[in-house]
């Protein structure tokens, strides 16, 4: 019984030992931008107690981090490449296909579009449905805009959208707007949120969430590339 209790901390020491080892390794990618090799057989192992557990979990945030980083841009918008694309890549004054759902800080949804989350008066879902956006036109917020440019076709981003009248929801006057009665209510509920409702409710600035996926690039034209 002794020598088992003994194998089983030698094998959660080394299993730390490792662990560690890969946290130093992300950081350094990070900083370096240099490829990560984790140990995978180390990491995928069963940890042995909560100390390990939290230890594997804190090292595969950090090889994500390292390999797909949030990407500040300007204002306070920021996303997260969720989903890699390929193909062509939105620029200039395209015309893009493209589907979203929005969200509040909180994880509540909203509204969206081309899901399937959201059904039609026939009751159909709406997965295959896309908006088409022509860029510059104030089609979609300001700072979603930003968050396109550079997309490739297929590619999904989640993107955390700030309020004001720079990159804001306002910069679009509240387009994309909302079709059914729950994403009407979220909308002024938000309006409410943001600009505050008297003296007891001041005005906070909460961010909306945005999982966007760009279907299709039709190039500046609105044909295809």
């Amino acid at each position: 019984m002794q020598r088992f209790a003994l194998l089983l901390c030698a094998s959660a020491v080394a299993t730390t030992s490792a662990l560690r080892l890969v946290g130093r390794r992300a950081a350094v990618g990070a900083a370096t931008g240099a490829a990560i090799t984790l140990p995978t057989q180390q990491v995928l192992a069963k940890c042995a107690d909560i100390e390990s557990c939290r230890e594997v979990g804190e090292a595969k945030v950090a090889a994500d981090m390292a390999a797909n980083p949030i990407i500040k841009l300007s204002d306070g918008v920021r996303y997260k490449r969720v989903k890699e694309g390929a193909g062509a890549t939105v620029s200039g004054n395209d015309v893009v296909d493209v589907a979203y759902s929005i969200s509040t800080a909180g994880g509540s949804y909203m509204y969206s579009r081309g899901f399937g989350f959201e059904k039609d008066s026939d009751g159909v879902n709406d997965a295959g449905d896309f908006l088409r956006v022509r860029m510059g036109n104030g089609e979609v917020p300001r700072g979603i805009e930003i968050a396109l440019r550079g997309m490739k076709e297929g590619e999904k981003r989640r993107i955390e959208l700030p309020p004001g009248p720079v990159t804001g929801f306002e910069t679009s006057e509240w387009k994309p707007a909302p079709t059914t009665r729950r994403g009407k209510a979220q909308i002024v509920a938000y309006k409410n949120l943001i600009n505050g409702n008297g003296s007891s409710q001041p005005p906070f600035p909460a961010v909306t969430v945005w999982e966007l996926e760009c279907r299709r690039v039709r190039g500046a034209r609105g044909g295809e590339r």
